[in-house]
């Protein structure tokens, strides 16, 4: 695993670019990240969340009963040395990207975390100078551990400041575990308590302070960690991909419903802020700061970009925010038609091809499409090219008219590589590993 990693980090060295790795620079379909540095996300508390629903159905008299005392505690740094060869064979694994490994020592680690984390590898050399501070847990032989660590990057001379929060348990065996998979109202009301309390909230600020000077100080290192994001989140959204494609019916379905004539799938999401971050006028970093978040904060999220960033519903306008800061609340996915009047033409079209049976009356469209196709191509020259965003969601078509076969949809806000632009009003593009056409008019910069 490390020599193939340090194969990795020479192939790096001489490209000028992550863009060879990144490709198009798609992302995957879900949220996502890391939180502060490169590390992965606080499992616990997006576990907790996604159990506050079963939670809620508990008796209220036996959930009052069940209500665990807060200590008073200061952190105690390095002070479980069983705790601490679980935390470095845990970060061991990360580094190496070693999903079996993670999978048994951090039990209820989510699909997309293990592939966040084995992704995350292929940038990570090591980490270092790991110091575990931990609490008292909730039940004995538990400890909620605060772990700081700093990052040994592939591409970076000095080493990235991170913190994570880990809940390690003890099995009746004496088996120490990471424990990601809290159904007690209890223990989870016990965490959020505990993780608040003033040094843990001082240690994370300090941390959090290191972290953003080093990153607005040095622009270099801040590119390198956006492109990583990217990187990694392509990397998942293929893993998923992947993964869905092996279950043959849940496929069929989502064919079946991208296929629907005249209609596209949304998803509607609230997301939760994990931490106090910027709220920008536009999808960059350079872009002006409109205001903070606050911890906990939701917004209504009007569009998941290609870039890492949400487009979100803010004071009767709209706003930016880096998706990795924030988790899913609620999500909803819904089946709705297509407003503009290219997917309206292009419902009626197939439609109309549905109940065309003769074999001559086919060849005769095939023809009269191949003769559009054709008509008024002529490439313009002064018109833009590269990497341009889509701005509402469209049909990647077979050739430069409506009436010709769609290849899928390109969603809005996606990235697509335009290779040419025709007097027509049509640009032949790349996407997901297609080539076809779309209208000039739905491309921006």
């Amino acid at each position: 695993m490390r020599n193939n990693k340090k194969d990795n980090k020479s192939w790096r060295n001489n490209t000028n670019s992550f863009s060879a790795f990144l490709g198009d620079n798609k992302k995957y379909l879900m949220p996502a990240v890391l939180l502060v540095a490169v590390v992965l996300t606080v499992v616990i508390a997006i576990n907790a969340n996604k159990r506050a629903t079963q939670v809620a159905q508990v008796n209220t008299a036996a959930t009052e009963a069940s209500v665990i005392e807060i200590p008073d505690v200061t952190m105690e740094e390095n002070a479980y040395p069983e705790v601490n060869a679980i935390v470095e064979r845990y970060y061991t694994a990360s580094a190496a990207g070693d999903a079996e490994t993670l999978s048994e020592i951090y039990r209820g680690l989510e699909e997309t975390e293990i592939l966040k984390a084995v992704a995350a590898s292929e940038y990570i050399d090591r980490f270092e100078n790991i110091t575990v501070y931990t609490k008292p847990g909730p039940r004995e032989g538990c400890y909620v551990a605060y772990v700081y660590n700093e990052v040994k990057l592939l591409e970076y001379d000095g080493t990235v400041p991170g913190l994570e929060t880990l809940y390690i348990c003890t099995d009746d065996d004496g088996t120490m575990y990471i424990n990601g998979d809290i159904a007690d109202a209890a223990e989870i009301d016990y965490i959020k308590q505990i993780s608040v309390q003033a040094d843990v909230v001082d240690l994370n600020n300090r941390i959090a302070t290191r972290y953003n000077e080093m990153v607005s100080a040095d622009e270099k290192l801040a590119e390198l960690l956006t492109r990583m994001r990217s990187g990694i989140q392509v990397a998942v959204g293929e893993g998923l991909a992947t993964a869905e494609a092996s279950t043959p019916d849940e496929s069929a379905a989502e064919a079946t419903t991208e296929e629907q004539p005249g209609t596209i799938t949304v998803t509607k999401r609230v997301i939760k802020a994990l931490d106090v971050v910027n709220i920008r006028s536009s999808d960059s970093v350079t872009a002006d700061t409109l205001d903070k978040t606050t911890q906990g904060q939701e917004f209504k999220e009007l569009e998941r970009l290609d870039n890492g960033w949400s487009k979100v519903e803010y004071k009767n306008g709209v706003a930016y925010v880096k998706t990795e800061f924030f988790e899913t609340v609620s999500e909803e996915t819904e089946v709705i038609p297509v407003e503009n009047n290219e997917e309206q033409d292009d419902a009626s079209k197939d439609s109309d091809e549905q109940e065309e049976t003769q074999a001559d009356d086919n060849a005769g469209d095939n023809a009269a499409t191949q003769q559009k196709t054709t008509t008024d191509s002529k490439v313009d020259s002064n018109a833009k090219t590269g990497k341009m965003v889509v701005k509402e969601t469209i049909r990647l078509r077979k050739g430069q008219g409506t009436d010709t076969d769609s290849l899928g949809t390109i969603y809005a806000g996606s990235t697509v590589n335009v290779i040419e632009q025709y007097s027509n009003g049509w640009a032949k593009v790349e996407y997901n590993k297609n080539t076809g056409y779309i209208k000039s008019e739905f491309l921006r910069q």
